[in-house]
Parts: C-alpha cells; sequence; structure tokens
C-alpha cells in the first residue's frame, strides 16, 4: 500500500515555509508530490526573499523524495524567456488548469491499494476530482490536526506567526476523507509521531 502526500498549489508550501516549518511535512514517510508551476513557484520565490533559502535547502534535502509532475502550462512557462513571463499572467485561469492537469494524474496513475492526502490553500480544489483514494484538507485543517496530536502547541499561534512572516492563509476547516478509505481512518493515522 502506497502513500502520497499530493500538493497542488504553492500555498501549503508557502505558510511553512515563511515559518520555517517544512519539516512537519516530513513525518509523512513517503513521496511529497506537486506540480512543475508549484516547484518553480516555491523555489523561484522574490529577489531576495528571506525564504528562498528555506525553500532551496528543503528541496535539496529531500533528494527524490519531492515528485514534480509536468503540466502543459508549467512547460509553457519554461519555455518562455523570464523577461517574457507575464504573457503567462495574461492566460485566464492557468493556474487552475495546472491544478486540474495535475488532478487528472494523480487520478489516473494511483493504484487500487494507494492511498494519500491532498493539502492545499486554492479553494477551488475543493470541488476538483482527484480520485477516490485521495483525502483532501485544508492547510488550517492540518495545522488543527498537528495541535490536536500534540505536535503543535497552537494552531493559532502558529497560524499568527505566519501572518507575521507576511502570509495569510484562510481559517477554513476544509477536510474530506477518501471515499474509499477504511472506516474511521484519518491523514492522522499517516503521520509518524516518532
Amino acid at each position: 500500500m502506497a502513500l502520497e502526500l499530493a500538493i497542488p498549489d504553492s500555498g501549503p508550501l508557502m505558510s511553512l515555509g515563511r515559518v520555517a516549518r517544512l519539516d512537519l511535512l516530513d513525518r509523512f514517510n513517503c513521496p511529497i508530490v506537486i506540480t512543475d508551476m508549484v516547484a518553480d513557484e516555491v523555489l523561484r520565490g522574490l529577489p531576495g526573499a528571506p525564504d528562498a533559502a528555506v525553500f532551496r535547502d528543503w528541496f535539496r534535502g529531500r533528494g527524490n523524495r519531492i515528485q514534480t509532475v509536468e503540466t502543459s502550462i508549467g512547460i509553457l512557462w519554461s519555455a518562455i524567456p523570464p523577461e517574457r513571463r507575464d504573457i503567462l499572467k495574461r492566460i485566464r485561469d492557468a493556474g487552475e488548469t495546472s491544478i486540474w492537469q495535475f488532478s487528472n494524474t494523480i487520478r489516473e496513475t494511483m493504484g487500487p491499494g494507494d492511498y494519500g492526502l491532498l493539502l492545499f490553500e486554492e479553494s477551488r480544489v475543493k470541488t476538483m476530482d482527484f480520485g477516490p483514494r485521495l483525502a483532501k484538507i485544508t492547510t488550517w485543517s492540518f495545522l488543527i490536526g498537528l495541535e490536536e496530536m500534540g505536535v503543535i502547541p497552537s494552531a493559532e499561534d502558529f497560524h499568527r506567526d505566519i501572518a507575521e512572516a507576511n502570509w495569510i492563509i484562510p481559517k477554513d476547516p476544509f477536510e474530506h476523507p477518501a471515499e474509499r478509505a477504511e472506516s474511521g481512518a484519518s491523514w492522522t493515522d499517516m503521520y509518524d509521531m516518532t
């Protein structure tokens, strides 16, 4: 039975990276699957951004645990010279298209015994079909779960720390179990507490 942690938008990585707590994702002892656009966004960052080294070091330290799924938008982005990349901003729903393509890849490649967790902040992800074997939670729900497990002292304090680092996450308690999960199963069962 294979486990995957899928992150379709950059929000969760940005939220945890801003406070240098990407280590909270490392307790999922599994591949971390992201889109090429998410990888580009967090690694490119803003020039001189204080969290740039955090992302670079985290990606480098995970080696092949981070698996990047190519999307047509990501391929287009990489083909455009940096000085012309403003053109992609004019492509309607480029980010949503990238996530939609990611959902198709995840849905089509998960085997019958595979299961996973989808961690997200982009609200449109709630209605997208990633298949029956993925539970979906927002970053806020993830923080609440970490507090309940005793991993972090307070989701509220963590949220405040993120806000003080100039990043805002919605306090959206969305959590949707995988349709084909065992009865009573939770993403917390996949989290390594050792």
